[in-house]
């Protein structure tokens, strides 16, 4: 019987620890283990060589491995809800900077830029940069939004990116959150009337974060504004939070003129659905957002129509300057005892309800013996929204004639609109006693004969008595003295002078350098002209989305120069309303309402043909300069 002979437990196979890994286990069971020595030629390990190998290949290799320019399309998201945004990326790769292109129009959506950005990115030592813009997609309706390939055409080189299909859903509700809603105190205006224009919120949960309503108003101005709460209300059996925002609007063309729609951007934050925390994952959701989400959401007004129509030219009073409103005149006189050119200030106060920003004092009568000179005015609001108040005119007068004179300050005419009829209003008369002018004139000094009690006969004194001189001597000339010399006053008073303007000067200097005015007006024309300079760069380096900004920046701030007001206010309206009425030519107002217009395409599709940006650049820089011109004849 043949016998198996079984290894001893130390003639087990056995594996030696090694640097790079584990020896081969032993064979022939013998004490020395089969793991290469220092001086055996395998003493390098082979995956050593290998990493080296690929190193190099890749140094070699890979650095030259550049990826070819591109231009693609994204999506993110790919589906979202009726009202929802979408964003639209086109990334541009190693083909420089390539300008926005212009997007087709999209069925049901609307499109606004978002800007660009730039990315560097290096994968395998592969290095790329990207150009990316970002526009934002807002579905109106559930359906497919198909986005077609776009071409655009780099260094003689046409790029294609790929279609895309953006799957709309039914979206989220907006009526279960809120509704917006615009409010007018009547449906018929008058041109020249301001009147309080409501916008509300209704809602039933506020807002995590929100942005000022914006309304789009054609043919009106915008004045002061109030936000407020007000108290909760109940529509359909549901109770809404609501919150107005208030603003003085005055309309300035007759005409059947649309409101709205107004717009009130939200970002809301809801609790997900369908979703289950368990166990430690409901402690520390709310730490991490886990269980809520963010939607941006858009509320939007349905625009309706308000008649604005002029008001009617019969009846209408001599002198009537377009004053609509209901107003009360009050004038009073100080002093009311003065001589003949002596100054009389008076003080007109026309308080009430109405357009107080157009309100004008008619001009005193050339026969009402005296002369008015043009003064200061001030205007206490009575409300928030400047709707009522006392505007304080302070008219300076002169009296031309002596007497009591009686200063009658003409009619104030308006049109008030509740009654629908014209009205004035005229102060009492003032009674102004003037006293002649001092004319006191000097009596000439004759000659008084000498009579016989002026001259004493005596010729000797008697005693206790001076003897008067018989003779009074040659005549001599007499040097006059220096103080009666006009130099002598004119040497003295140099100094006092040199003194006076060492003080005076400066302080004249600095009064002028600080006054609020005309550092404001300073400060807006270096504006204009760093937007200018920045236009001829952005001309020059071909940025069209920094140009049309520099371009808007560029007219409102000379508008606000030119006609007063706020920068950002002026539309195109102000060009029949205000700029040609202050002589602004017909050239001039054709190439502002172009710019205008372009400035309004700019918002969605900032580019342009190669050379336009130049031609625009010299075409503003001379609409400046005609509206500089309207502002120094001002």
């Amino acid at each position: 019987m043949d016998l198996v002979r079984e290894p001893l437990a130390d003639q087990r196979p056995v594996t030696t620890p090694w640097p790079w890994g584990v020896c081969a286990p032993r064979s022939d069971y013998s004490a020395t283990p089969k793991c290469p020595t220092p001086g055996d030629r395998r003493y390098f390990p082979r995956r050593i060589l290998r990493f080296a190998a690929v190193l190099g290949f890749l140094l070699v290799f890979g650095w030259r491995a550049v990826a070819d320019p591109s231009f693609t399309a994204a999506l993110q998201p790919e589906a979202v809800g009726a009202g929802e945004v979408a964003t639209l990326k086109l990334i541009f790769t190693d083909l420089g900077d390539v300008a926005a292109p212009t997007l087709p129009p999209l069925t049901n959506c609307t499109v606004q830029y978002q800007g660009q950005s730039s990315q560097i990115s290096i994968v395998n030592f592969s290095k790329s940069s990207s150009i990316i813009h970002q526009y934002a997609v807002q579905a109106k309706s559930p359906g497919l939004v198909s986005i077609p390939a776009l071409a655009v055409k780099v260094d003689g080189k046409t790029y294609t990116s790929t279609p895309l299909t953006l799957r709309v859903g039914q979206g989220f509700d907006l009526n279960s959150v809120g509704f917006l809603r615009v409010l007018a105190p009547r449906s018929e205006m008058y041109v020249g009337e301001t009147f309080p224009l409501e916008i509300r919120f209704y809602y039933r949960t506020a807002p995590t974060r929100q942005v000022p309503p914006t309304i789009k108003l054609d043919g009106f101005v915008k004045g002061r504004q109030n936000v407020e709460n007000l108290q909760p209300e109940t529509l359909t059996n549901v109770v809404f939070s609501v919150v107005r925002w208030s603003m003085a609007v005055t309309a300035v063309k007759a005409g059947d003129l649309t409101v709205g729609p107004a717009e009130f951007q939200t970002l809301y934050t809801f609790e997900r659905q369908g979703r289950r925390s368990r166990g430690f994952d409901a402690l520390f959701e709310p730490f991490f957002g886990g269980g809520a989400e963010q939607r941006q959401l858009t509320f939007t007004s349905e625009p309706f129509t308000l008649r604005v129509v002029n008001p009617p030219a019969a009846g209408r009073p001599p002198g009537f300057n377009g004053a609509v409103g209901r107003f009360k005149m009050a004038v009073t006189a100080s002093p009311t005892n003065v001589v003949v050119g002596d100054p009389v200030t008076l003080r007109v106060q026309v308080s009430g309800q109405g357009n107080f920003d157009g309100l004008s004092l008619p001009d005193l009568p050339s026969d009402s013996g005296f002369q008015s000179y043009p003064g200061t005015n001030t205007f206490a609001e009575g409300d928030p929204l400047g709707l009522s108040g006392v505007k304080t005119f302070e008219v300076v007068v002169v009296p031309e004639q002596p007497g009591l004179q009686a200063l009658k300050w003409p009619w104030l005419p308006y049109w008030d609109p509740g009654a629908k009829a014209y009205a004035v209003d005229q102060p009492s008369p003032l009674w102004i006693n003037v006293r002649p002018g001092a004319s006191a004139q000097a009596q000439p000094a004759g000659k008084v004969p000498a009579t016989e009690s002026a001259v004493p006969r005596t010729a000797n004194a008697g005693p206790g008595e001076l003897a008067l001189l018989q003779t009074l001597g040659p005549l001599v000339s007499m040097t006059p003295s220096r103080v009666t010399q006009p130099w002598f006053w004119g040497v003295v008073s140099l100094p006092l002078f040199a003194y006076a303007a060492a003080i005076l000067v400066p302080l004249w200097h600095r009064r002028r350098a600080e006054d609020p005015e005309k550092m404001t007006r300073a400060a807006a024309r270096r504006a204009v002209a760093e937007h200018l300079a920045e236009l001829e760069d952005c001309a020059k380096t071909d940025r069209p989305a920094a140009f049309f900004a520099a371009l808007n920046d560029a007219v409102q701030q000379q508008l606000a120069l030119t006609l007063g007001g706020s920068p950002g206010t002026f539309t195109e309206e102000v060009i029949e309303t205000r700029l040609v009425p202050a002589g602004l030519g017909p050239e001039e107002c054709v190439r502002l309402r172009g710019l205008f217009q372009r400035l309004a395409e700019a918002r969605f599709s900032p580019t342009v043909a190669g050379g336009e940006l130049e031609l625009m650049r010299k075409e503003t820089e001379g609409l400046i300069a005609a509206l500089r011109v309207l502002e120094e004849a001002a």
